[in-house]
């Protein structure tokens, strides 16, 4: 049984993973820095950082980061922090990205699962032909996590990639939104591309080349469980969100036909234009929910064998088989028919 996600209050409301901040302090110790007293000062009890279910108030770890860094005497901590990211750092989310089938696979789970980490985050992927690109943003202008920790987020989706895929891998661009360090040198080294700093947005970007290459061991099947256990922590971390209610009327109005704002709204007995600016307010939209429903019941549906290919294309409301085929290989990279 799952433990009970306990959440602390702070002056935002926006917290980060208990166990993302054990790997600030992981790093602190290996230069001789006892972590867990800065924690104290910073207002976070030593039992909150035992339970890994726990999140802490984003304040609260801004002003460790800020410690931290005065500790040490190093801005660009951020980056040496990463080298001590593990798979459970994430939660369930670590262990679905280094299972993914592919880097664009995995590139996807960051985006979709990234309030997994910090729960003020707002990510998406843009691709085009030639390239992929994983964009953070923030819920609340003002409200986002210390400049250190969103470089640590960065180098450890780098420092992955080359775990997953072989050590010369690096992204064809990345932009910060923090201003460019007096010595940037360790910057270069790690990212090894181009690198924007005072962007208007936290970006990172791999040519699509790179992003198409399969992940050595990467197993959908497996991938797919981390993501029912990631999605399943994300419902405990908002038990009332507007996201969870459309997931849950989805599936009944699916089968006839693809659903509308307007017939879902009506479904939950709201208007469609607050729905929208509730799904936007949570970092999401309509159109992503739809998407990724339509995907775990077609997975689940083929998993379970009960249905055929033509039985399932309607109860997800495709009006014909071959459309439901396209986008099932746009969200796995295989067809039905192989995926059963």
């Amino acid at each position: 049984m799952a433990s009970a996600l306990v959440r602390p209050s702070g002056p935002s409301g926006a917290t980060v993973l208990t166990a993302w901040t054990g790997t600030l302090l992981r790093a602190l110790a290996e230069r001789g820095i006892d972590g867990a007293e800065l924690a104290a000062q910073a207002g976070i009890a030593e039992h909150a950082l035992d339970d890994p279910d726990r999140r802490i108030p984003l304040d609260a770890s801004t002003r460790l980061w800020a410690a931290a860094v005065a500790a040490t005497g190093n801005p660009g901590l951020g980056l040496d922090v990463a080298r001590h990211v593990r798979p459970g750092t994430f939660h369930a989310l670590g262990h679905a990205v280094v299972t993914s089938p592919t880097w664009r696979g995995a590139l996807e789970r960051i985006a979709r699962f990234s309030r997994v980490t910090a729960d003020m985050t707002v990510a998406s992927i843009e691709s085009n032909a030639d390239e992929v690109t994983l964009v953070l943003g923030w819920s609340e202008p003002g409200t986002r996590p210390a400049d250190e920790a969103i470089d640590a987020v960065l180098a450890g989706i780098v420092h992955t990639s080359r775990f997953l895929l072989d050590a010369s891998v690096a992204p064809s661009a990345v932009a910060f939104e923090r201003v460019e360090p007096a010595d940037r040198s360790l910057f270069d080294r790690v990212f090894r591309c181009p690198l924007t700093f005072d962007a208007p947005a936290v970006r990172l970007t791999y040519d699509a080349a790179t992003a198409d290459r399969s992940v050595s061991g990467g197993n959908l099947e497996i991938a797919r469980l981390h993501d029912d256990v990631t999605a399943a922590y994300l419902d405990r971390l908002d038990p009332d969100s507007t996201a969870r209610r459309v997931r849950e009327v989805l599936p009944d109005l699916l089968p006839g036909g693809e659903p509308s704002v307007v017939a879902t709204a009506r479904a939950l007995n709201t208007s469609s234009r607050t729905l929208q600016r509730n799904l936007q307010d949570e970092g999401t939209s309509f159109r992503d929910v739809l998407r990724d429903v339509r995907r775990d019941l077609a997975i689940d549906y083929l998993r379970r064998g009960d249905h055929s290919v033509t039985e399932i294309t309607y109860l997800l409301g495709f009006s014909e088989t071959p459309t439901f085929s396209r986008a099932f290989k746009q969200w796995t990279g295989v067809a039905p028919s192989r995926h059963r």
